[in-house]
């Protein structure tokens, strides 16, 4: 995938999460319905201004919008790393524990089954 359509995924994703639409996103950053619906379908990348004012619309930190970019998969669309450290967030401790115990088994799983591949 491009770095451009994984841009437009992340952004689509964390504004699904938060509840906005294209419009809602728009007015709060300053840019028009179109250039958000440009930027998330991959089809332009977005002035580090506008990126900035993503991530404060998001509540996220810009180095957020780009960690692991292009990298991961996606479910129905979303950005799976950003669906992931959303519900991560809303563990407790005891929660969060399971969980990445869970993900470690999960991984070491991987693991051995990309070994065994011929």
């Amino acid at each position: 995938m491009e770095l451009k359509q994984a841009l437009g995924r992340r952004i689509k994703t964390l504004r699904d999460l938060r509840g906005l639409t294209q419009n809602d996103l728009a007015a709060e950053i300053g840019r028009s319905l179109d250039a958000v619906s440009m930027i998330e379908r991959g089809l332009n990348w977005p002035s580090m201004a506008t990126v900035e004012r993503m991530a404060t619309a998001f509540k996220v930190s810009t180095t957020e919008l780009f960690n692991d970019l292009g990298t991961t998969g996606s479910a129905n669309g979303q950005d799976l790393v950003v669906v992931g450290r959303e519900l991560l967030a809303k563990l407790g401790q005891p929660e969060l524990e399971v969980a990445v115990a869970t993900l470690e088994a999960l991984a070491r799983k991987s693991a051995a089954a990309s070994s065994a591949r011929p």
